[in-house]
């Protein structure tokens, strides 16, 4: 058989897999580039390469890493955590995993990988100047703690589901926290869009 037809026959053979078998994942990993929003057959969502690292020691008590690719998908587009999904960045992800197989022009054979649907992600570090530690509610000028995760120390009860509150910071930079507390930067639009705007 040559490589085309060994190629198609894995490849009908991993989707026939994927049919049968649901594979739950949980994995820790680094962002090997930032998150990118795209688009396919009319819907957006966010794709994202994540690095997981395993090490062992052999027997000799040397140390040996192997480190595994994993594409990964959010389904929505607008998640409150994409501003934080920047190269270099550790989650958790926990989701729906599918096998796939494909060519390597590079090194003349096939190749197995994993892709993984995310329901649910969360930050287990982060870029530290995206918020600043200490907000201030302009309605009432308390001050608002905010932790490393991005999490508001402050009461949320009476906040409707699809409810923000603004917070700002000591240079006036605003900030959405929502019902849950979470707390991402207000997007300031650019100068190309602000032109466009204009026009």
């Amino acid at each position: 058989m040559d490589f085309k037809g060994a190629f198609n026959s894995a490849r009908i053979y991993i989707n026939f897999l994927n049919q049968i078998v649901m594979l739950k994942v949980e994995l820790i990993g680094n962002l090997g580039a930032d998150a990118e929003v795209k688009e396919s057959n009319g819907s957006k969502f966010i794709t994202m390469r994540i690095a997981s690292t395993t090490r062992i020691k052999k027997d000799d008590g040397t140390a040996v890493e192997h480190t595994d690719w994993i594409d990964a998908t959010i389904n929505d587009a607008e998640s409150k955590v994409l501003p934080y999904l920047r190269q270099g960045v550790k989650v958790f992800i926990r989701g729906n995993a599918r096998l796939r197989v494909y060519s390597s022009p590079k090194d003349k054979c096939m190749k197995a990988g994993l892709s993984v649907m995310v329901a649910e992600i969360e930050l287990l570090s982060a870029q530290p100047d995206d918020v600043p530690r200490q907000l201030v509610n302009p309605d009432t000028g308390a001050l608002i703690n905010v932790t490393k995760y991005f999490w508001a120390e402050c009461d949320t009860k009476g906040m409707k589901r699809e409810d923000t509150r603004l917070l700002i910071d000591t240079k006036g930079n605003e900030f959405s926290m929502d019902s849950r507390g979470f707390v991402t930067p207000v997007r300031q639009p650019n100068e190309a869009e602000a032109t466009e705007d204009k026009s």
